[in-house]
């Protein structure tokens, strides 16, 4: 599915906002809000990790079965990526 490991783009300013995260790319002028499991992905990612890895740490942190949480990291990481927020 990824073949590289997951990176977070470097040129992100970030907060954390109660259980969120804000994120700012000054240059694109663009913001971005992270739930809670969005913003533990975020934080995960702080070293490049591979999917797989990224998802099997999920699952010992979240009562989610693998399918459902492999589907929905995935769709997750495609919308990081989209908005150039991996690398």
């Amino acid at each position: 599915m990824f073949e590289q490991k997951l990176k977070r783009a470097d040129d992100l300013l970030s907060a954390a906002l109660d259980d969120e995260l804000l994120m700012m790319n000054i240059e694109k002028g663009s913001y971005y809000s992270l739930n809670s499991v969005g913003a533990r992905i975020w934080e995960l990612l702080e070293n490049p990790m591979a999917f797989d890895e990224l998802v099997a740490r999920l699952l010992e942190e979240y009562d989610i079965s693998a399918e459902t949480c492999r589907l929905e990291v995935e769709n997750f990481v495609h919308a990081l990526r989209a908005r150039g927020l991996l690398t």
